[in-house]
């Protein structure tokens, strides 16, 4: 038999955790807040995994997603979970809506972190000596970074806000970039 607390414990400090580190990402209190953005998904997965298997050995089989459907009305054209289901259910839905908030996070990390504006973005903090007097060694780049871009064949733009991690201290960056050619280059770099 499966202990009925374990996913509760872990899906309630997963989530809580990932609420938590994402603020002190923002709020730059690296480095306890990356190891955070990086150990909660995986307690709230082994969370899932463990009510997957307490629900298997409680009820004989999985949740069946016909009773959320079923659960479901239309209002003025909208969709919605009945007040009384979403309340009995309390615990799977938030953990469903920070699965859903990890999940833009994670891909809003691959698309912003992975460009080649952010990439042009850390090797010239790397290498511009204005940006090491002021922050030290740069240690790592916090995981959150935002911004846009917009590029048209070799041409482009970008605008990118991030956290460097420095021997320093933690200081906001915010730089503006063009793509001139194919190639990245940062015009200005502002740190706070």
């Amino acid at each position: 038999m499966v202990n009925h607390r374990t996913h509760k414990v872990l899906l309630t400090t997963g989530c809580l955790m990932w609420c938590a580190s994402f603020f002190g990402e923002a709020l730059k209190r690296q480095p306890y807040s990356t190891v955070g953005i990086i150990i909660s998904p995986i307690l709230t997965v082994v969370g899932i995994l463990y009510w997957l298997k307490y629900y298997r050995s409680t009820r004989g089989h999985y949740p069946k997603f016909k009773t959320i459907w079923n659960n479901t009305t239309n209002i003025g054209g909208e969709l919605t979970l009945r007040l009384d289901f979403l309340l009995k259910h309390v615990l799977e839905f938030w953990t469903f809506c920070i699965l859903f908030w990890m999940g833009l996070v994670l891909l809003m990390v691959l698309t912003f972190r992975r460009s080649g504006a952010f990439e042009a973005t850390k090797r010239y903090c790397q290498t511009s000596q204005d940006i090491i007097s002021q922050t030290g060694k740069i240690k790592y780049y916090g995981v959150l970074v935002a911004g846009n871009t917009s590029m048209g064949g070799q041409e482009g733009s970008a605008n990118l806000s991030f956290t460097i991690v420095g021997t320093k201290g933690n200081f906001s960056a915010d730089s503006k970039l063009t793509k001139q050619s194919g190639v990245w280059i940062v015009e200005n770099l502002n740190l706070r």
